[in-house]
C-alpha cells in the first residue's frame, strides 16, 4: 500500500438515475474546478479529482440559491463548455492541488520515485499561507497513517479515523450549524472512503506483498485471496454502512438550496451502489488520481477524465 494524500474518485453520481439537465450541472462543477485549477496550478488539471469536484457543488448547493454558469472554450474538448465559479469551486481546486502535492511526495519517500519528486515541485499551491493551519492538520494525520502502514498496522479503526480526519478538516469551510453537520459528513465520508479504497485493492495488494490493512486486521494468512475477502465481507458491510448511515442522518439536517437531486443521488443512491459493487467483488472504474493508495502509473501518463 504506497501513497496517501490525494482522495479517490469514488465519490460520483449515479449516471443512470440522473436527469440530462443534473448530468449537465455537475459537468459544469467538474469543469468550473478545472477552470480554477488553471489559474492556480495549470498542470494539476491533468489530476482533477472526482471528489474535489463533489465538495464543490456541495458547498456551493448550501451556500448559493443560485450560480449562473459561464462559458469559456475548453481546448481538451475543442468546444465550449459551461462552468460554474464561485469561492467554493476555488477551494475545491485549491485542496486538489494540496492533496496531489502531498500523494506526490510520498511517493518519492515511499519508493524513491524521482518523478515524483519533479512534479511535487510543479504540482503545487504558489501561497499557501492562506491555508497554511489547514494543511498542517492534514499532514499531522497523514504522518500518523504513514506511521502506521510502516508499522504494518492491524488498527484499521484508527487508520480510518485518522483519514477521517483528513476530510473532515477538507470539509471544515463553513461555520455554524451548517459548518458542524459538513465537517461530520467529511469525517465519515474519509473512513468510508479509506476502508472501501482499502477492500477494493486487497487482492492486489496481496498479489504483489503491498501494505494493506485488511489483511493485517483479519489476520490473512496466504489462503485464498478470494476465500478470504468474502469471509471478511460482512464485516467490512457493517464498517462501511455505519460510515453512510452517519452520512445520510447528517445530510437531512442541512438546508440545500440547489441540487437537491443530485446530491439526493450521490448520498442515498451512489455510495450505497458502488459499496455493493465492491462487496461483490466488481472492480468500480476509478475516473481520478487515487489516493492513499494511489497507483503512480496514473500520474505517470498525465491522466485526465473528461466528463
Amino acid at each position: 500500500m504506497k501513497g496517501r494524500g490525494c482522495i479517490f474518485g469514488y465519490v460520483t453520481p449515479l449516471k443512470p438515475e440522473l436527469k440530462i439537465k443534473e448530468y449537465d450541472v455537475f459537468r459544469g462543477y467538474y469543469c468550473g474546478v478545472c477552470t480554477a485549477l488553471g489559474k492556480l496550478n495549470y498542470p494539476s488539471k491533468y489530476v482533477l479529482n472526482y471528489d474535489l469536484t463533489f465538495l464543490a457543488l456541495f458547498l456551493s448547493s448550501i451556500e448559493y440559491g443560485s450560480n449562473v454558469p459561464k462559458k469559456r472554450f475548453c481546448v481538451y474538448n475543442m468546444r465550449r463548455v459551461s462552468y460554474f465559479e464561485n469561492p467554493y469551486v476555488e477551494y475545491a481546486a485549491a485542496m486538489n492541488v494540496v492533496l496531489n502535492n502531498r500523494k506526490l511526495i510520498d511517493d518519492y519517500n515511499d519508493d524513491g520515485n524521482v518523478f515524483s519528486l519533479l512534479a511535487s515541485k510543479i504540482l503545487k499551491l504558489r501561497n499557501v499561507e492562506q491555508f497554511k493551519e489547514k494543511i498542517d492538520i492534514i499532514d499531522k494525520n497523514l504522518a500518523e497513517i504513514s506511521s502506521l502502514e510502516r508499522e504494518r498496522s492491524g488498527d484499521i479503526d484508527k487508520m480510518s479515523h485518522l483519514f477521517g480526519k483528513v476530510t473532515e478538516e477538507i470539509f471544515n469551510i463553513l461555520d455554524g450549524k451548517s459548518g458542524e453537520i459538513l465537517r461530520f459528513i467529511g469525517y465519515n465520508l474519509g473512513r468510508w472512503i479509506y476502508v472501501v479504497d482499502a477492500f477494493d485493492d486487497l487482492v492486489d495488494d496481496v498479489k504483489k506483498d503491498k501494505y494493506n490493512p485488511i489483511k493485517y486486521a483479519f489476520e490473512y494468512s496466504g489462503r485464498d485471496i478470494a476465500r478470504f475477502k468474502e469471509e471478511v465481507s460482512d464485516n467490512v458491510r457493517f464498517m462501511l454502512y455505519s460510515y453512510l448511515e452517519n452520512i445520510t442522518k447528517a445530510y437531512e439536517l442541512l438546508d440545500v438550496k440547489k441540487n437537491k437531486g443530485i446530491l439526493d443521488n450521490i448520498i442515498y443512491l451512489s455510495l450505497a451502489d458502488k459499496t455493493e459493487k465492491l462487496l461483490r467483488g466488481e472492480k468500480v472504474d476509478e475516473r481520478s488520481v487515487q489516493g492513499i493508495r494511489c497507483r503512480q502509473e496514473r500520474i505517470d501518463r498525465r491522466y485526465k477524465e473528461s466528463i
